[in-house]
C-alpha cells in the first residue's frame, strides 16, 4: 500500500472535475438591471442604443439610420434628404421587425 498525497483540488473545481459556477455579487446584479432601464428610458426617447443593426425593408425601401444626436429615424432610401417620416418597425419577434409602411417582415441582426 502507498502512502499517496492527495492532489489538490484546482480552484473552482470539485471532486468530479466540473467548474463550480462563481457567485455574481449583488452589486453587479444591480447595475445590469440599471443599465436595461435606462437603455429601455433610451429607446423611450427615441434614441438608438445599438443592440442590434438598422433595418431596411427589401419590399418598400423604407431604413432606419441615426442623427448625430443618437435619434432613431426611418426615411424612404429614395429620399434626397434625411426628413424622418417618424415610421418605427415594429419589434414581431426577438430577431424581427414588421415595417410599419408595407408589413413586410424584417430579419434584423442583433449584436
Amino acid at each position: 500500500m502507498t502512502n499517496a498525497v492527495p492532489r489538490r483540488q484546482a480552484k473552482n473545481q470539485v471532486a468530479s472535475g466540473r467548474r463550480q459556477r462563481r457567485s455574481v455579487s449583488q452589486d453587479l446584479l444591480d447595475l445590469a438591471r440599471q443599465l436595461a432601464q435606462v437603455k429601455q428610458q433610451a429607446r423611450t426617447l427615441g434614441i438608438f442604443t445599438d443592440d442590434r443593426e438598422l433595418l431596411e425593408c427589401p419590399s418598400c425601401g423604407l431604413l432606419e439610420d441615426v442623427t448625430a444626436e443618437g435619434l432613431l429615424v426611418t426615411y424612404p432610401n429614395t429620399s434626397e434628404e434625411v426628413n424622418d417620416s417618424s415610421l418605427r418597425f415594429i419589434p414581431a419577434d426577438e430577431s424581427s421587425f414588421i415595417c410599419p409602411s408595407c408589413g413586410t417582415k424584417v430579419k434584423a441582426v442583433i449584436l
